[in-house]
């Protein structure tokens, strides 16, 4: 079954969430906040993740915040937040995923900069912008799948569990 992307009730909560993605800034706290609050609103089941995310984020400094997302994200291959990556490795299979997505965005008038076009991040603002029910099924849900297990007791794998919980319109 594909996931049901209505702009109407996915796109919103994607929008919320991009921001918890990226590396953490001083609006963090109440970014996720906000998240919250969206998610809450829409009786998601990805609250009560994201609720837990925010206390935690609330009880850390920014540096702490900073020190554990580059620890989950870019030091462990197994968590490292590219759709491309978790599906196909460094592999020319990935390249060919990029080289799609750049068309996709290009053609949608979508600007990706700074980061790679597979980031959890960027995949995600695009989803707040174009939903896109076969980029979420094939790539966006396996891609978390994979990269929840490597998280266990990681206060991040709470961002990653309300997106799939979105992502499955749940």
């Amino acid at each position: 079954m594909i996931p049901d992307m209505t702009a109407t009730t996915t796109a919103p909560l994607c929008r919320v969430l991009a921001p918890l993605l990226d590396y953490p800034t001083s609006a963090l706290p109440a970014q996720t906040g906000a998240a919250a609050e969206a998610l809450r609103a829409a009786r998601s089941r990805a609250a009560g993740p994201l609720e837990a995310f925010a206390a935690f984020v609330a009880d850390s400094s920014s540096g702490a915040l900073e020190e554990l997302y580059t620890r989950t994200f870019d030091l462990k291959p197994v968590a490292y937040p590219y759709v491309g990556f978790q599906l196909f490795g460094e592999t020319y299979r990935r390249g060919e995923f990029l080289v799609l997505l750049r068309a996709r965005y290009r053609a949608a008038g979508f600007a990706v900069e700074g980061e790679l076009p597979d980031h959890l991040a960027v995949i995600t603002r695009f989803l707040a912008e174009h939903p896109d029910p076969d980029l979420v099924a094939e790539g966006v849900i396996p891609a978390l799948e994979k990269m929840l297990p490597a998280l266990v007791d990681n206060p991040f794998r709470l961002v990653l569990q309300g997106l799939l919980l979105v992502m499955q319109g749940k």
